[in-house]
């Protein structure tokens, strides 16, 4: 029996990533036609002969599964093989791609503990963005977790239909990161935190190198969430991402009363972004 499946808007376009599965699985010697962004009979039949793809996934997740297994095999963090295009995977293809036509991984391109202009209350109790005062802080990336019943329900940025009520993050901002949903909830309401996508939940938790970067990311200790990545893209400055309008004033100021500190207020990218850690 197939799974059933609904794939959402994302950053990547299903064509793109269709044309690009089909050129590889040609390269392997698999046949899968010509790439023309369609999963003909020949596409399927050639995803069929590759190993570590679930038989029972519908089409479209076997072309993603597909491409985090070619990331595997080139050295490319992407996470669970499991056909889902989430941040981490998007952040892995955009890697690949790079490497097959250049020969070669990206530069990183960012530093977020330089040139930062951010504004704090001086109560906050966040440690600075370095890995000896994380570690002081946090402990080792990955640990002291602790699950988080949110007081509004989120929906899985990369399958919409997929609703949550809890995620995992660090146990020392359970509690800050609760009062200020709680907080969001109180001043937007349910449907215009709908409205403004505030439940369009693009990870917590994620032990990885920062995308762009080569420090480990402040989601590698459960203390960095995004919001509605497909609006809020990672190099998108205020001009064209949702958050940095009027309407979402309010949500920064609530974040931000706790000592969060936004990527996209501080540094004018990565708008999706809100981190427990404060910046130089």
């Amino acid at each position: 029996m197939s799974t059933s499946f609904t794939f959402n808007k994302t950053i990547i376009g299903m064509k793109e990533l269709i044309i690009f599965a089909q050129k590889q699985l040609n390269n392997k010697g698999l046949n899968a036609g010509s790439a023309d962004g369609l999963i003909g009979s020949k596409t399927i039949a050639a995803l069929s002969k590759v190993s570590g793809i679930e038989i029972t996934w519908e089409p479209e997740r076997k072309i993603i599964a597909f491409i985090q297994l070619l990331c595997k095999e080139n050295s490319i963090e992407t996470g669970v093989v499991d056909g889902l295009l989430g941040p981490k995977t998007q952040d892995a293809y955009e890697k690949l791609v790079h490497l097959t036509e250049t020969g070669k991984i990206p530069e990183p391109w960012r530093n977020d503990t330089e040139n930062a202009v951010v504004s704090l209350p001086e109560k906050t109790i966040f440690p600075l963005q370095n890995y000896k005062d994380l570690v002081a802080f946090y402990g080792e990336v990955g640990t002291n977790q602790t699950k988080i019943q949110l007081p509004y329900p989120n929906y899985l940025s990369w399958e919409l239909s997929k609703k949550i009520s809890s995620f995992s993050c660090h146990e020392k901002v359970h509690d800050s990161l609760f009062r200020v949903l709680t907080r969001v909830l109180e001043h937007y309401g349910q449907e215009e935190i709908s409205r403004l996508k505030l439940d369009v939940w693009g990870g917590c938790l994620s032990v990885r190198q920062m995308r762009g970067g080569t420090d480990y990311s402040m989601h590698s200790w459960g203390i960095a969430i995004d919001y509605d990545p497909v609006n809020n893209q990672l190099k998108w400055n205020k001009e064209k991402a949702s958050f940095a309008k009027p309407d979402y004033n309010e949500w920064w100021k609530i974040w931000e009363d706790e000592g969060w500190v936004s990527l996209g207020r501080a540094k004018n990218y990565d708008w999706m972004h809100v981190q427990a850690a404060r910046l130089k």
